[in-house]
């Protein structure tokens, strides 16, 4: 072969290896494109409550690329959101076995353990995100919300502190700690004044004052006093409620009170259990009983009137709504009546406004304890509203209107405005 040959045929192998590297190139760019083009997708599936399609996509992609990490953590966190954390925990888990210490794999099982109410696994998984990430200000403070959740709330108080050094505009950090410093403030203090007008009677006025406290056998324990002005008689009543935690996700409503029955029936006991049920709905079934004979603590003749009550509720964001029916016997029939409660939660819990709106009359209610028999129907609306000040100081106050039949074919209207005002220490 001439050296001309040999140069042409050397030139031709360039050309025909620059062709396949470029090819190549060009295949695995495309390859690229479309995967990311297909997570996208998934994403948006995942995001907008399709997460079934959006764990199709995924699988999709990872049959492809099997460490296309973005597409596996995606698939574990959409079997989260469904609360199927063991699937989800094998998904992130075989990441971090073949990418030690990978920050979004690891972040996520953090947030399942979270969602889980596993705090010591969530307190594992950030240590390890720790040992990876020193100082990184997401683990550091999901572990200072599973210490804290789990009971430990110095050591998520030291934690915090330490994070805020580091990251003082750290808002989750810092609502976080006042939270935990608020917790020990078990002591509240309340004071409450309703005044009910009518067209046709005098105002009713009405005030309260109670001290709580956090237990931990009983929940929060609260000592009440009520006073009640109406039809020129002064009536005076002592309550104490009780919150005791059952088990997991139970709790139960205790209430008992005495009074000289002007006014209030004159011995009065109520209970009722509350379970917290999937999808944030919670569920209740009580009884409220009150005697009018104040020659027996106990009656259970005419002189009692039992009320069988009980709620749905369900949270929905920043709302919540909640149901609850009042179901009274009596000689012919049973009285009803059913309120619905919407509430919106703004900054936190403790501030928020509410929309009531109801129809019939309950013994229950205050305005109507003194008298059961008295009324026959009404339809009422109401807003409530409490704003927390200063992290220890709540004020609150409500205005209502009702409508109501006292007699067949006598209706009046009453007006209603309530002031309050809390003080924790």
């Amino acid at each position: 072969m001439t050296p001309l040959n040999r140069m042409l045929a050397l030139l031709g192998f360039l050309i025909f290896s620059a062709g396949l590297t470029v090819s190549a190139q060009t295949t695995n760019l495309q390859k690229s494109v479309s995967l990311d083009s297909l997570f996208s997708k998934a994403r948006s599936f995942a995001y907008n409550n399709r997460k079934w399609e959006a764990r199709v996509i995924c699988r999709q992609i990872l049959s492809v690329d099997s460490t296309y990490w973005d597409a596996a953590v995606l698939m574990g966190r959409t079997y989260a959101w469904d609360s199927k954390y063991d699937s989800a925990r094998i998904v992130l888990s075989r990441i971090v076995e073949r990418r030690a210490g990978y920050y979004d794999a690891v972040d996520a099982l953090v947030d399942v353990e979270l969602m889980n109410d596993h705090y010591l696994g969530a307190i594992k998984f950030a240590d390890i995100g720790l040992a990876y990430h020193p100082n990184d200000g997401v683990f550091l403070f999901k572990k200072a919300k599973a210490l804290d959740y789990s009971g430990k709330s110095h050591e998520a108080s030291i934690l915090l502190t330490q994070l805020l050094v580091t990251e003082p505009s750290n808002k989750g950090a810092s609502d976080l700690l006042l939270k935990i410093r608020n917790d020990k403030l078990v002591n509240k203090v309340t004071v409450n004044y309703w005044i009910y007008t009518f067209n046709d009677v005098d105002p009713w006025n009405f005030g309260s004052v109670a001290i709580g406290r956090k237990t931990k056998t009983f929940g929060t324990v609260t000592f009440r006093y009520n006073y009640a002005r109406r039809f020129a008689n002064d009536g005076h009543q002592i309550e104490i409620d009780a919150y005791p935690a059952i088990t997991k996700g139970i709790y139960m409503y205790l209430n008992t009170g005495i009074s000289n029955k002007k006014n209030f029936p004159y011995s009065r006991f109520s209970m009722e259990p509350y379970f917290k049920l999937p999808a944030s709905f919670e569920f209740s079934v009580g009884f409220r009983y009150m005697n009018f004979d104040d020659n027996r603590i106990a009656a259970f003749d005419s002189n009692k009137v039992m009320i069988y009550t009980g709620t749905i509720g369900k949270y929905y964001g920043n709302y919540w709504f909640s149901l609850r029916p009042y179901l009274t016997p009596g000689k012919d029939e049973w009285s009803k009546s059913v309120n619905l409660t919407v509430r919106r939660y703004f900054a936190d819990s403790d501030s928020y406004l509410s929309l009531i709106v109801g129809t019939g009359f309950s013994p229950d209610e205050q305005q109507y304890a003194f008298n059961p028999g008295y009324y026959l129907k009404s339809n009422k609306i109401a807003l409530e509203y409490q704003q927390k000040f200063a992290s220890r100081i709540f004020l609150n106050c409500g205005v209502g209107f009702a409508r109501e039949e006292i007699r067949v074919g006598t209706k009046r209207n009453r007006f209603s405005i309530d002031l309050g005002v809390s003080y924790l220490f």
